[in-house]
């Protein structure tokens, strides 16, 4: 404001001074940071605990020993050990798959699955329109841990049926952010034009509609996966997701109550991978959203 209504401050001078302000911005949002590089670093160490366990484990998460039961965190047992003498530390990282698994394959199912009520809505005319808004406003106004456990009543307990309440909890989301978007790119003079030279719907919802809602989406999807985990651990926690004695960070922690006063460990290590792996990709979606942003 200075500088416009500064009069020793011409037009020219405005512009050279905030340009090259502008580009540092534009190539600071392009790249994801030192927070997203770390992001990053935890995701891809995640992937590898879930493709590779063994390699950060060690141990075998479904060996019992007796004898070694409720050990205090040590250098042979880095995270001490279970009620059931079971290395923490290897179902920590076996664990890794099935809460990444979970989160990934439940944010796909909301993602795909908002894509489609969002494009019904933006596209199927009045009535769809307010029959899809009810709906989502009706979810919107539930918990979605509620609607998770309505889905988990209907279908049952278990690792898929938690794929589906998590993912149906979520798409509501995806719906609303999808039907915004594509209702402002069907009102583009792009569409006009292709409308205009005849094209076909078809075309055009593929060519010009679709592509101006999937960065969007996919940058979404990508700090839903953080909350997918911390949801999916949570269906675990409550006993209706994935069933032991598979190792889950949400049944471990659930496992853990009872001796939060002898061997706090049990909760304590299970609990910060969940803390640690939604941040990350919380972080890391954050960090493509601002550059996708600044593209």
């Amino acid at each position: 404001m200075s500088g416009i209504l500064d009069p020793a401050v011409s037009p020219d001078d405005t512009t050279a001074t905030r340009a090259p302000s502008g580009g540092a911005e534009r190539r600071r949002g392009g790249t994801l940071g030192t927070a997203g590089w770390v992001a990053t670093a935890v995701v891809v160490l995640a992937v590898v605990a879930a493709v590779a366990p063994g390699v950060l484990g060690g141990a075998h998460p479904l060996a019992v020993h007796p004898d070694e039961a409720l050990l205090p965190p040590s250098g042979a047992r880095p995270f001490g050990t279970d009620e059931s003498g079971r290395d923490v530390l290897a179902r920590v990282v076996a664990g890794t798959r099935a809460s990444l698994v979970v989160g990934v394959a439940a944010t796909l199912v909301g993602a795909v699955t908002g894509v489609l009520l969002g494009l019904v809505a933006a596209l199927g005319g009045r009535v769809l329109d307010a029959v899809v808004g009810r709906v989502t406003e009706v979810a919107f106004a539930l918990p979605l841990l509620l609607v998770a456990l309505v889905v988990i009543a209907v279908t049952g307990p278990g690792p898929v049926p938690a794929v589906l309440a998590v993912g149906f909890a979520t798409a509501p989301g995806y719906a609303r952010i999808v039907r915004g978007l594509v209702r402002t790119a069907r009102e583009s003079q792009v569409v006009e034009t292709a409308v205009l030279l005849g094209r076909s719907p078809a075309r055009i919802v593929v060519r010009h509609v679709l592509p101006a809602a999937l960065w969007p989406v996919v940058a979404v999807g990508t700090l839903g996966v953080g909350q997918a985990v911390v949801w999916a651990s949570a269906l675990s926690y409550l006993g209706v997701g994935t069933p032991p004695p598979a190792p889950e960070w949400g049944a471990m922690l659930a496992d853990g109550r009872t001796y939060l006063q002898t061997a706090p460990w049990m909760s304590t290590f299970p609990g910060l991978a969940i803390v640690v792996l939604a941040t990350a990709v919380t972080v890391l979606g954050r960090a493509l959203r601002r550059r996708g942003d600044a593209r």
